[in-house]
């Protein structure tokens, strides 16, 4: 009989730094570096974790900071890859920076949303890749935040993420 064997990789941070200060907007909001699963990991599913800190600014707006993924698949093994849209003509480059939404997400997958409602709070989650895409993982992905606290984000903002990947023995 077969063991399946689940495995938590160690966290890796991405690179935040067009998200530190990142003004409260509906639609102006930050991507991650794409995190490419189909060429190495091959995971089962993906542990995101987000920490967000704000400008001592009380809450307004929705109250929130909404995450989301972009999935990724690639077309050639890794060189050309196609993101799923976010709504508006310019797609998610798989490049760490900024990236203008339409409000509500367009195609893009909801992940979780970060409640505000204590002004300066730290908002913090962790979600599940699964939780949005279902059990089979794109190629690839990019985490896309949307800061609509009514607070600009400040330093300190921590964007991670872990593999889980599964061996039958």
């Amino acid at each position: 009989m077969a063991t399946r064997n689940i495995a938590y990789g160690s966290y890796t941070a991405v690179t935040v730094t067009s998200l530190q200060s990142l003004a409260s907007s509906a639609t102006a909001g930050w991507q991650s570096g794409r995190v490419d699963n189909q060429t190495s990991v091959n995971a089962i599913d993906y542990e995101i974790f987000v920490k967000l800190t704000t400008a001592n600014t009380a809450p307004a707006n929705d109250q929130a900071a909404y995450v989301y993924i972009s999935p990724a698949i690639t077309t050639d093994g890794g060189t050309t890859w196609l993101h799923t849209d976010q709504g508006t003509t310019t797609l998610p480059t798989g490049s760490e920076g900024t990236t203008t939404i339409v409000a509500g997400g367009g195609n893009l997958k909801l992940l979780g949303v970060l409640a505000y409602k204590t002004q300066q709070m730290v908002m913090q989650n962790h979600f599940n890749i699964s939780s949005a895409v279902g059990q089979s993982m794109p190629d690839g992905f990019s985490i896309i935040i949307i800061n609509f606290t009514g607070a600009a984000l400040s330093t300190a903002c921590v964007v991670a993420y872990r593999a889980i990947t599964e061996t039958i023995v």
